[in-house]
């Protein structure tokens, strides 16, 4: 019986899901490809820019899983609740919690599949779309995993390990070969690199020069090169630190620290990673009151606009506390995770109070 009702139940919540879930993405797409069109050159065709976009789906789809969640349960049990089949099944003897426990299993699983997807699928998708645009713009451009770059210039090859900011960059290597192409002149090497004026200054410095018979070591704390990489190339290359994995994120937190710099950005990030999973489930519980409230009545305009409502105010009152966290200094977990327990206590209240 159970299984009956949890496949009963899951089916209609899996096509709400899926339907608002798609809509959400393809409104997101069209308004993304307009405004990728008015970018379009002799070098970047609307062709190409649609295969950008393309490229990009899976991150589009990570993003607007929770409101489409608490829409597509909206959706999807609305219609049962409208149909009078909740009222069915209480009456042969399933409560209310077993409904909505059945619905938090499929709400489980689909947190973990979208946990996942944000871990591995949509950083692979994203450096694949940063790849496509970069070799447009600029054929020397090879963009690796964990926000790396290989730049190709003349005889000279750059290797950036990290690009922690527009204007920090870490783990360099410069190679530049021979003119004659028959093996390498210098390697230069550096642990941090910092914008200035007109150029970069580049820290704790070792220079390896090929002679016929040996290698030259030279060691500088500090070298200031002009030359060294163009800001054209930064603006491309860059990525979005909520575009990189948790390992990726970890990395460059542990960077920041060992620095004395400043982390909270990126952590808070990091435990985003894992409050999406917690805002989707979120978004589960905050549909029961309604499905099981007056609002089984209404139609599923009535109950699509409830939902758009309430994601609103959640997205709106996460990134102020996110906002904030940064700006004063506050806990990373509290300001991933404070939005969602709030909503999630409001939630679990409103459910108790329904009979």
């Amino acid at each position: 019986m159970i299984k009956i009702l949890d496949r009963y139940i899951w089916s209609a919540t899996l096509q709400g899901l899926f339907i608002a879930w798609i809509a959400l993405v393809i409104l997101d797409a069209f308004f993304a490809f307009i405004a990728e069109s008015g970018k379009t050159n002799a070098l970047y065709s609307t062709s190409q820019a649609l295969i950008y976009l393309i490229y990009t789906l899976p991150g589009r789809f990570y993003e607007f899983f929770p409101t489409a969640m608490l829409i597509g349960t909206l959706l999807g049990l609305g219609n049962l609740a409208a149909n009078s089949e909740f009222t069915a099944m209480r009456a042969a003897g399933i409560s209310i919690k077993q409904i909505v426990f059945s619905v938090l299993k499929l709400g489980l699983l689909l947190a973990v599949a979208i946990f996942l997807m944000g871990e591995y699928l949509v950083p692979v998708t994203d450096l694949h779309a940063r790849n496509f645009k970069a070799h447009l713009k600029n054929k020397n451009i090879v963009l690796v995993g964990g926000a790396g770059l290989w730049v190709k210039e003349k005889n000279t090859i750059l290797h950036i390990g990290k690009i922690i900011t527009r204007e920090r960059l870490s783990d360099i290597s410069i190679y530049t070969f021979k003119d004659d192409h028959t093996g390498l002149k210098s390697l230069i090497t550096s642990t941090d690199a910092i914008a200035a004026k007109n150029g970069w200054n580049l820290k704790n410095v070792e220079t390896m020069t090929f002679e016929a018979r040996k290698v030259r070591k030279q060691r500088n704390k500090e070298i200031y090169k002009s030359d060294f990489l163009n800001s054209q190339i930064l603006d491309v290359a860059t990525i979005k630190p909520d575009q990189l994995s948790s390992n990726a994120l970890s990395k460059i937190i542990d960077h920041q620290k060992s620095n004395n710099l400043k982390s909270n950005k990126y952590e808070l990030i990091y435990w985003k990673r894992y409050s999406v999973p917690l805002s989707a489930l979120v978004m589960l519980i905050l549909a029961m009151p309604f499905l099981f409230g007056s609002s089984r009545s209404g139609g599923a305009g009535q109950r699509v606009f409830i939902g758009i409502v309430v994601g609103i105010v959640f997205y709106l009152a996460n990134r102020s506390v996110n906002e904030l966290g940064i700006v004063y200094g506050f806990s990373a977990v509290v300001s991933a995770f404070l939005p969602s327990l709030i909503f999630l206590g409001v939630g679990m209240f409103a459910l108790s109070r329904i009979r």
